[in-house]
């Protein structure tokens, strides 16, 4: 990212990575409102940026979720990657729902998973997951 004299970036403090504006949330570490303005003259660190093909940089292993369901971590590029939010659309009554409650119910991990809807109350996500077999 080239920068121009007396131009602004964005650098997280977490982990130091830089944007050309400002976001929530950096997408190097995945911590929220760490961005910070500075000049770019004011730059900590390399103040040279150099861009890397993609051949050049390692994959995260470990950060992706097994779903339990096999096409689902296809389609997710290999389960779902921690720290992130999916969102999944579609004409009512296809299955979003119940699809979600399945991987749910069968994800493959040891921590607590937040199942938000905002269409549906918590009586009806408790009967559906019941007669899923995925209620806990």
């Amino acid at each position: 990212m080239a920068v121009k004299r007396n131009e602004f970036v964005f650098l997280c403090s977490s982990c130091g990575h830089q944007e050309p504006k400002w976001l929530g949330r950096c997408p190097e570490c995945g911590e929220w409102n760490t961005l910070v303005q500075k000049t770019a003259s004011s730059r900590t660190g390399s103040s040279v940026v150099v861009p890397l093909p993609l051949a050049a940089i390692e994959p995260l292993d470990g950060n992706r979720i097994d779903s339990g369901i096999g096409e689902m971590n296809r389609v997710l590029g290999g389960g779902i990657m921690k720290k992130s939010a999916i969102l999944v659309g579609g004409e009512p009554g296809i299955g979003k729902s119940t699809l979600l409650l399945q991987a749910v119910g069968s994800a493959i991990t040891k921590a607590r998973v937040l199942y938000v809807s905002g269409e549906e109350s918590a009586e009806q996500i408790k009967l559906r997951a019941e007669r899923l077999g995925v209620a806990r």
